[in-house]
This record gives structure tokens, C-alpha cells and sequence, in this order.
């Protein structure tokens, strides 16, 4: 019964009652996940969670369903970013996830924040029906890929006059001049940098040690965080050679690259070309909240 549920703000005393809760909603899930707690407090960090915008969903004492809020900017507007609701099995169908944005999105609105920002996985119908409910529409499609190390094509060979090096000092405002498309929320480079993990930037540059491709990532993860090459030295090689260092460099078995907009064909072509497999798409979707 709706009666039977309470709804607050979390504190820092209620991550591990958050953490048992979304293991539990996310156990059934389209792609179940299974993170360990250091993983769990990861995402926090990288997703910049606040936890006084996360709500909760009680029945009782019990943490039954959540929403992680994540604040930051996207594309110049002050943003929340939903870095994950769930519900515990037993408790769907009471319109929780509405009801807890009820309670949040005030809370928003009172804090200067402009926006919500969401992924949801394209074949998650009953998520995507709620978020439409609520007000958020699609702005894009994303992809995801994964490849083990050893089944990835990367072929030898020099690209004339090109070096890889890692970068000492990234440059980010250059990097960002390489892009096509923004990045999603969780590979920006304010979230690359807030990630503890271990990171590397490697940077590829011509022989007048001018800058023209780079790619960010976590070699303990293989998580690939963002790939570009400027576009006048697209198809020579560079990604290529980007790619072959990422390997050599990473502990994990395999690559991940994760939420590639759909209208990069360029990079999706790439990705093919070098083995990757396709794992699920995910609709971003936004909430303009003035």
C-alpha cells in the first residue's frame, strides 16, 4: 500500500543500507550487476553522487528503493544526473520511482539545478515508460562494446613520424577540440578525473610534437574512457596506435567502451574494425526542469 512507504534524503550513515539495496534491485536487472563494495563507492566518486539529493524509499527501517543523484554541469547547465534507481523486486509496482522523484525534484528546482540527466537500457520498456511519465525525453542513442584483449585486431606497424607517449599534464580543453560529440555523463573528463581507480592519458603526436589524437582510460578496468583523433589525421593510423598502447598497458582481460552516440559512425566503424562486440544500447534522456 503507498500509505506503507516513507521517502527521504540519504546521509552518509546509509551507504551501506544503499549499497545492499541496489545490489538487490539490480540482481534481476536486463544486465544484472554485480559491483563489490570499493566498486560501489568508485561510482559514487566518478558520478559526482551527493548524497543529500539521494532519495530513499522506506518501508519501515528498511531501504527499499532509491534514486543516486549525481550534480555537475552538462552543456553549460547546472545538472542532475540519475546514476541509478532501483527498486527492490518485492516493492515494484507502487510507483516508486515516480513518487521518489516527487519528492526530489523540488529539492532541485530550490538548488538552481536546470536539469535531469538519465541512460536507461533501449529494451528496459517498463524504466523507459516510467521516465517518459515523469517528463524526460530521448536526446540520443548510445552504444556499448566490449572485446578481449587477445580477439581485438590491432595490427603492427609505425605510423610515419607519430609517437605515443603518456601525458603528463592532459590537456583537456585541447582533447575537447578533437570531439565529435560530448561525451555522456560518465566519460567527461570531470568524471575520468574525479575517478580514484588508476587512470592514463596517452597522447599521439607528429613529429613536430604537435598534438592530433589521445585516449583516456583505466588500465586495472580496461574501461576505455574516451578515444579522438583531430580530424585532419583521422584514417593514418593513430587510433589504431592508441589502441594497440591501451592493450599492452591494461591488466584487465578485455576492453570496455561504453555510451558511444549513435550518430558517431566513424568511431563505430573503428570499433568493428578492431573486433569489438556489441553489448546493449542505452537511450539518454533529459528533464528540463525551468
Amino acid at each position: 500500500m503507498e500509505s506503507t512507504y516513507t521517502f527521504s534524503f540519504l546521509k552518509e550513515h546509509d551507504i551501506p543500507d544503499l549499497y545492499d539495496a541496489f545490489m538487490g534491485a539490480f540482481a534481476d536487472y536486463v544486465v544484472p550487476i554485480k559491483l563489490s563494495r570499493k566498486e560501489f563507492d568508485v561510482k559514487i566518486k566518478r558520478e559526482g553522487v551527493q548524497l543529500s539529493f539521494c532519495v530513499g524509499a522506506y518501508q519501515g527501517n528498511r531501504l527499499v528503493g532509491f534514486i543516486m543523484t549525481g550534480l555537475g554541469e552538462w552543456l553549460g547547465k547546472p545538472t542532475a544526473y540519475n546514476a541509478g534507481t532501483g527498486v527492490l523486486p518485492e516493492h515494484r509496482g507502487q510507483r516508486l520511482t515516480e513518487r521518489m522523484y516527487e519528492a526530489l525534484l523540488p529539492k532541485l528546482r530550490e538548488s538552481g539545478i536546470e536539469q535531469c540527466l538519465l541512460e536507461v537500457i533501449r529494451q528496459n520498456e517498463a524504466a523507459l515508460k516510467v521516465y517518459q511519465r515523469i517528463g524526460f525525453r530521448t536526446t540520443r542513442s548510445l552504444e556499448c562494446f566490449r572485446a578481449p584483449k587477445q580477439d581485438l585486431t590491432c595490427p603492427d606497424g609505425e605510423v610515419d613520424a607519430v609517437t605515443v607517449a603518456g601525458a603528463p599534464k592532459p590537456q583537456w580543453q585541447t582533447y575537447a577540440q578533437f570531439f565529435d560529440v560530448q561525451p555522456s555523463w560518465q566519460n567527461t573528463s570531470q568524471a575520468f578525473r574525479l575517478n580514484p581507480n588508476e587512470k592514463l592519458v596517452l597522447e599521439a603526436c607528429d613529429a613536430d610534437k604537435q598534438l592530433i589524437g589521445y585516449v583516456a582510460f583505466f588500465p586495472k578496468t580496461g574501461s576505455v574512457a574516451q578515444l579522438a583523433v583531430q580530424a585532419g589525421y583521422r584514417s593514418q593510423g593513430i587510433a589504431t596506435a592508441l589502441l594497440r598502447e591501451v592493450v599492452k598497458r591494461t591488466e584487465a582481460p578485455a576492453l570496455l567502451v561504453v555510451n558511444v552516440d549513435a550518430t558517431c559512425t566513424r568511431l563505430l566503424e573503428f570499433l568493428r574494425r578492431r573486433n569489438f562486440s556489441y553489448l546493449l544500447g542505452q537511450y539518454e534522456m533529459l528533464l528540463p526542469l525551468v
